[in-house]
């Protein structure tokens, strides 16, 4: 029987909680490719269903301490975490990531990142395999000693199904979510109302950090992609790391930033022709600006020809009053992942209305120049704005109507 048929035959068993025969099948699996550490969680996970508690504290402990060498922590932390829940009194792997961060440094948990789908066996040191990171940042860095065994300590872990819902948009959350095992999706939906993923995470990733920033509802919905195990940090827990470690919170407002410009390039329609891997080095085009509520950032009549996308925020559109110079005609109201100003950068004409903040308001801004390098890599883009141009101005036509 082939690998993959194997594997089909055990993930059946699993499902249909044959643990006995799930655990034969995984068994087989794992001797075939002994690095697969997945595959050695589930003949772990089997063994713990079956009743062999001891026999999934040895095999997770195997498999935390062989993440741990490889400097992948956050992995290692929800190992852990499932050991001790057989045994309390088993601590051979805190003691191991506690000596990690010791001899370490203050940087020993940068790399906490398996590649997805990989067996844990990249050749490379051991303190070199701690430092491998490109695009995460760590959670961990700077905790060592009792310091490291409190904050693990204080990780709820919480495990869910391929497919599970983590959370959707709109509900309220105290948490911020840290993938010990497993992959997650983030889906959003569009300024058309489809539902769309703007960001896949694996192992040592973090999310939920929009709501928990804000103190909002959530924006996006979260679902498990794989089985996944999550470490959970709660408010209380996060608000006291904070208090000791500053940088923690540095670390989640970094990343705040980041998520939230993925989130803006999935639901922003001018992106919707532009492969996903070039979508960020594209963004690094706009200039970032603030704005308070009340603040004029288009007047009506103005030689600017830049181009605008709200990253956050919301604007007010309006025109002056043909009959009465004095009074305005609001024509609406744009919001997230909206954008304004392609009358003027297309036609090279004054600005036609004006633009004014409704509270605070985060710009992603375009010059004409940028514009027309973008578009001519990517001409979608410019379809895309000129049919957007087309509408509005019909649209303003009939509300002028309406108004008069």
């Amino acid at each position: 029987m082939s690998l993959e048929a194997l594997k089909k035959k055990a993930k059946q068993a699993l499902m249909a909680g044959k643990y006995e025969d799930a655990l034969k099948l995984y068994t087989e699996i794992h001797k075939s490719n002994e690095k697969d550490l997945r595959i050695f969680t589930k003949v772990a996970e089997m063994r713990e269903k079956t009743g062999d508690s001891k026999g999934a504290v040895r095999a997770y402990t195997a498999i935390a301490k062989a993440y741990a060498d490889d400097g992948f922590v956050v992995q290692a932390i929800a190992i852990n975490k499932l050991i001790l829940r057989l045994d309390p009194e088993q601590t051979e792997i805190k003691e191991k990531l506690r000596d990690l961060s010791t001899e370490r440094g203050d940087n020993w948990a940068i790399s906490t990142i398996a590649p997805h789908g990989a067996a844990s066996d990249i050749q490379a040191s051991p303190t070199d395999k701690a430092k491998l990171s490109f695009e995460r940042t760590p959670l961990l860095s700077g905790l060592a000693g009792t310091e490291l065994d409190d904050f693990i300590e204080s990780l709820e872990l919480k495990e869910y199904a391929a497919g599970d819902v983590i959370y959707e948009a709109n509900e309220i959350s105290n948490a911020l979510f840290l993938i010990g095992m497993g992959a997650v999706r983030l889906e959003t939906k569009n300024i058309r109302g489809a539902q769309q993923v703007f960001s896949r995470l694996g192992e040592g990733d973090f999310f939920g950090e929009l709501s928990f920033m804000n103190k909002e509802p959530h924006q996006n919905s979260a679902v498990a992609e794989s089985d996944v195990s999550l470490l959970i940090i709660h408010r209380k827990v996060f608000d006291e790391w904070v208090q000791k470690h500053p940088s923690i919170h540095d670390t989640v407002e970094d990343f705040y930033r980041r998520r939230v410009l993925a989130r803006i390039l999935a639901i922003t329609p001018i992106f919707e022709g532009i492969p996903q891997d070039a979508r960020i080095p594209l963004a690094q085009q706009f200039s970032l600006s603030f704005f308070h509520d009340g603040d004029v950032i288009i007047k009506e009549g103005d030689e600017d020809h830049t181009f605008h996308l709200i990253r956050a925020g919301k604007v007010r559109i309006s025109t002056q009053n043909k009959k009465d110079p004095n009074k305005e005609v609001v024509l609406g109201s744009l919001g997230e992942g909206s954008f304004f100003g392609e009358v003027s950068m297309l036609t090279s004409k004054p600005r036609t209305a004006s633009v004014t903040a409704v509270g605070s308001v985060e710009l992603l801004t375009l010059t004409r120049e940028k514009f027309d390098t973008i578009a001519k890599e990517f001409p979608t883009v410019r379809k895309v704005v000129e049919a957007y141009l087309k509408q509005r101005v019909i649209n303003t036509i009939k509300t002028l109507k309406d108004k008069n």
